[in-house]
């Protein structure tokens, strides 16, 4: 028998009729018409090669055949229903299962052990993976499941995946404490002439600054374009440059040698970090159970860093 044949919305029919004993009864229970519980049985009749039922004085009696299917079918059933209907809870402390999540570089610098360690706190034995933007094509592989979950500023992922905001980012400028503009308050014009490392980012900051810039005709003269955020530090220790930093990341470079930390001599827009994820994830109990771990974790907490 050619299984994909088999029209699968038969067997309840058939379940119902051998707990009934009586099609008026098994139809209204599938809330079917008599006539189409009727056709149903006679299509089992010709896919089974068997009577299955037979009219005696009381009623429907199963032919050995019906008897002999009617426990697999009615399991069967059973199991459908319970993985159909059933919630499953994600169980942390005891669950073993792996999430892939996508961060930045400064996220994986300054995020990723936060999360590491809320969630082993949680679930000792969940394993967490983690992808670089660079590595993989974020707006596909959230779909395609290779990426669970992504954090960072992203404005270019498309709308119609699920996003929650968790905090907004500032900007400073790091220096030496070699540097001559150490403690200082810094005008537009030496933050202009000060050389700097440049790190450029989906989230255009770097751009509205040269925009303000622009706005009071001036421009950074002396720049060196970097690729990431995690490259700038042997620049500036030689005391000459400075670098526009996220407030968070300067920070954790200020732990690790001597730096200043700047403000900016002029207004920019805080760039907002966000958790994504797809709808495919969206009500599975282990995703959730993560997601909610991060916001608990990261939500507010670096507002204004």
């Amino acid at each position: 028998m050619n299984i994909r044949a088999v029209d699968l919305n038969l067997l309840p029919v058939f379940d119902a009729l051998v707990r009934h004993r009586n099609v008026s009864l098994a139809a209204r229970e599938l809330d079917l018409s008599q006539s189409a519980a009727s056709s149903a049985l006679a299509r089992l009749r010709v896919l089974l090669g068997d009577a299955l039922f037979v009219r005696t004085g009381k009623g429907l009696t199963p032919t050995p055949r019906a008897k002999a299917l009617a426990q697999p079918i009615s399991e069967i059933l059973e199991r459908i229903k319970e993985q159909v209907t059933t919630h499953t809870e994600f169980a942390a402390s005891t669950s073993a299962r792996s999430f892939t999540l996508c961060l930045t570089d400064v996220g994986a610098y300054v995020l990723w052990p936060r999360i590491l360690r809320a969630v082993a706190a949680r679930a000792p034995h969940v394993r967490l993976e983690m992808t670089s933007v660079s590595q993989v094509d974020l707006a596909a592989a959230l779909p395609d499941g290779h990426v669970d979950v992504a954090v960072g500023s992203f404005p270019e992922l498309p709308e119609s995946l699920f996003q929650r905001r968790l905090f907004d980012r500032r900007y400073v400028f790091l220096v030496s404490e070699r540097h001559p503009l150490r403690g200082q308050q810094m005008t537009l014009r030496q933050f202009a002439e000060t050389p700097q490392v440049i790190v450029r980012m989906s989230s255009g900051i770097q751009e509205c600054m040269d925009d303000a810039l622009q706005q009071h005709g001036l421009v950074r003269k002396h720049v060196v374009e970097m690729p990431s955020f995690l490259m700038v530090l042997p620049m500036i220790e030689r005391g000459e440059y400075g670098a526009m930093l996220p407030g968070m990341l300067a920070e954790q470079f200020g732990r690790l040698g001597a730096f200043c930390v700047l403000e900016l001599p002029v207004k920019i827009p805080e760039s907002t970090i966000r958790m994504y994820w797809h709808r495919r994830s969206k009500d599975d109990p282990g995703s959730a159970w993560l997601r909610q771990v991060i916001v608990e974790e990261l939500g507010e907490t670096e507002a204004g860093s």
